[in-house]
Formats: C-alpha cells, structure tokens, sequence
C-alpha cells in the first residue's frame, strides 16, 4: 500500500500515527533494556549491557543510541545510581580508548566476555529476557498496526493498513509476517462469529448414548 493513494488529510494522520507508534516501541525497548542492566548488574557493567541488548535485538545504531539515553536519563533520576553509572562510564571510555590502541573494539571483546566469562545462568537468563522483549515487541507492533486501521477506516481497508504500518515502520520480513497475520486475528474477532461456533461445534458435543432400560426385579 502506498502512501500516495492517500488523500492529504490521511497522510497527515499517518505521520501523527508513525510518530506515536514510534515512541511506543522505544518505550517498550527503553523498559526491557532497564530489566536486562538489572538482571546483569555488578556482572556485566551499563554500557556492556546495552550492547548485548543492542546485539540481541539485532538494532540499528541509532536506535540503541537512542535507548541507551532514555535509559541513562531514567537512571540519573535516582542520584546515587546517577554516580555509580557515570563512574562506570568513564571507566568504560579509558577501555574504549586502550582497545582503539590495539586495534581491538570493545564490541569485540564483549563477544568474547559472554562466550567465556558470564556464567551459564546468567547467559540462560538473557536469552529468556530476549525472548520476552520479542513478544512485548510484537504485541506493540500488533497495537499499533491496529491504530493504523482506525486512523485510516475511511480510506484503506483492515488488510492495507496494516501493510502500510509495517511498511511506514520499515519492520523486518521476519517479524512483519507474524504482525501482520496476528494484526488480522484479532480484527477477526470482531468481524467473524467466535471460533467454534459454526460446525467445529459439533465436535465438542458429546454423541447422543442409548439409555438402557432398567431391569425389572423378578
């Protein structure tokens, strides 16, 4: 679906849309990446945490540039972590200098760090907070795909709008697919009877059994 089909008031709400939904997923990625600096704290330091972060969601620079301020702008609320988090930053540049030397990234070393030093448990337990952050995700791009086919019910249907959602949001192939079939069930059940309702009702009841007559006593 094409931006251009769309008359100039709905282009306007699709902006306003885009905007919104843009702020949501950084809220969402802002909150698990909180959850994940917890998770690893005294293990794995702030900006080493959101790299894994960052790597784990597989995001672009900027985008984990951006939540790695929201982040430390919600941290620095609370003075006393505000110190301990700009210490460690300032440690964690001297190492970013003295890789540069050595022609090493400290990405680079990261990797190393959680194939060798973090102990299994903690490794288990990132890989089920990135399993729970995918599904937060997907769960907030299904709503806002869900706002773009209200904002735009005059002028594209159910189907169109959702495409033009994930295409405004430029969302992955891998995860578009499953937005947009999740996007399309929950629509259904407001347009379609409830499932199981029509033959497959049949199936849940139990057959009908001959009753057997009592016998009389003799």
């Amino acid at each position: 679906m094409s931006w251009k089909a769309l008359s100039a008031s709905a282009r306007k709400r699709v902006e306003l849309a885009v905007a919104v939904s843009q702020e949501k997923l950084l809220s969402t990625h802002v909150d698990h990446a909180l959850d994940l600096i917890a998770l690893v704290d005294k293990q794995v330091g702030f900006s080493d945490a959101l790299e894994i972060y960052a790597r784990l969601l597989r995001l672009e620079e900027d985008v984990a540039r951006n939540i790695a301020t929201r982040a430390l702008a919600i941290l620095g609320m609370k003075a006393e972590q505000q110190k301990d988090w700009l210490a460690e930053e300032q440690v964690s540049a001297s190492e970013s200098e003295d890789d540069q030397d050595t022609g090493r990234s400290v990405f680079g070393q990261l990797r190393q760090r959680l194939r060798g030093r973090v102990k299994e448990d903690l490794r288990r337990r990132i890989e089920f907070l990135a399993a729970r952050t995918e599904v937060a995700l997907l769960n907030t791009h299904v709503d806002n795909a869900l706002h773009f086919v209200d904002f735009l019910e005059a002028e594209i249907n159910e189907r169109e709008a959702v495409e033009l959602y994930l295409d405004a949001l430029d969302v992955r192939d891998a995860i578009a697919e499953v937005v947009y079939y999740l996007s399309l069930s929950r629509l259904a059940d407001q347009i379609l009877p409830p499932q199981g309702s029509g033959h497959a009702a049949l199936r849940q009841s139990p057959p009908a059994t001959a009753r057997v007559p009592e016998s009389s006593a003799d």
